[in-house]
């Protein structure tokens, strides 16, 4: 029996050496070959406080952005319309080439305008005649100026009456208003256009502007002048100036149109792109963090647990500023803090913590 319960506790002090040898290696060696893990013990009375890990965060300037959704439009788009009637003769252009500023794109049939311009100048060198020799009779005292005066007007409506019938000559020509794209034709050579009536559409794509709403909350940030960027659906980022705010609210909406006119020299930037824009406000200072490291409190508000004195834990609640590649901008905290950015889960305001200290590259 002696050599039985001598076994037994032997055995038991071998079992209780290892156990003391097992916990004393897990103390001294667990954090050994970790370079980006540093604990740090605040206070050593807190050994029933929850371990989490922490990283120190310093504020840097950050520019703050009003986000919009918008779309991209054309500059200026204007039918071009007949201003006299007529028969449409030619077509110089198919739809989608570029015209120039002044270019004939339409051409109506001359009829009798070129027969009416030739009697216009025919009567306007009858007038002249008769005003030269009233001119001549006077001199000799045998017209009286009255009759001068009334062969003087005369002479002067006859050359009105041609620039009135070379206008309507020249009217037959449909011209483009400004350097664009023929868009749309909306007649064919035989029709007959009447006043008013369209030959076809010229768009202005340069510059293209990105138009968008803002909110009646953001409408003071944003103003004529400022430099803006936008991200459009097919992937090209682009940069322009704010060059309109509107003073008056859409009634439905409640929001403000602006306009963004981006240089589009090549016309690669298509009309009716859907853009994402970012108009800069104002600089402030924020922390760039983890988006893991952000919680909710109590009452559902956004924000992140951090240490302060005492090694206490404190919920601060933050203001969500963008993002910049996988981390967060955000502001309302003090210059540099230290943020829990594993555990916070488990600890709540005013909780006693122990923490490791992440470095910049953990």
């Amino acid at each position: 029996m002696l050599f039985i319960m001598s076994k037994t506790v032997k055995t038991s002090l071998i079992t209780l050496s290892l156990l003391i040898f097992w916990m004393f290696t897990g103390i001294f060696s667990g954090d050994e070959g970790s370079n980006s893990i540093i604990e740090i013990e605040g206070n050593n009375t807190l050994n029933n406080s929850t371990l989490v890990s922490a990283r120190i965060f310093t504020a840097k300037p950050k520019v703050s952005f009003v986000v919009l959704r918008g779309r991209t439009e054309s500059d200026r788009n204007v039918y071009i319309a007949a201003e006299t009637i007529g028969i449409v003769e030619n077509i110089y252009f198919e739809k989608g080439d570029k015209v120039k500023k002044g270019q004939i794109i339409c051409k109506q049939s001359v009829d009798a305008r070129k027969a009416k311009l030739d009697e216009a100048n025919a009567l306007m060198k009858q007038k002249e005649l008769e005003w030269q020799a009233s001119k001549t009779l006077v001199e000799k005292g045998y017209r009286s100026k009255t009759q001068l005066a009334a062969s003087s007007a005369s002479y002067d409506a006859s050359k009105a009456l041609v620039k009135q019938m070379e206008q309507e000559l020249d009217n037959i020509n449909i011209r483009a208003p400004f350097d664009g794209i023929f868009n749309e034709k909306l007649a064919e050579i035989g029709d007959f256009l009447s006043i008013g009536k369209p030959c076809g559409k010229v768009v202005d794509y340069n510059p293209i502007k990105i138009t968008a709403q803002v909110s009646e909350k953001e409408i003071l940030n944003v103003k004529n002048g400022l430099q803006g960027r936008a991200n459009l659906s097919t992937g090209e980022k682009v940069e322009g100036l704010v060059t309109y705010v509107s003073n008056t609210a859409d009634p439905a909406t409640r929001t403000f149109r602006i306009e963004m006119e981006v240089e589009n020299n090549n016309l690669s930037y298509k009309d009716g792109l859907t853009a994402e824009i970012f108009i800069p406000t104002k600089e402030i200072n924020g922390h760039l963090i983890p988006p893991s490291s952000l919680t909710l409190n109590e009452v559902g508000e956004v924000g992140v647990r951090h240490i302060v004195d005492d090694n206490k834990a404190k919920f601060s609640k933050v203001e969500i500023l963008g993002d910049e590649n996988e981390l967060i901008w955000i502001s309302g905290l003090p210059e540099k803090v230290t943020i829990i950015t594993v555990g916070h889960e488990f600890v709540s305001n005013g909780d006693s913590v122990n923490y490791r200290l992440q470095d910049e590259n953990s």
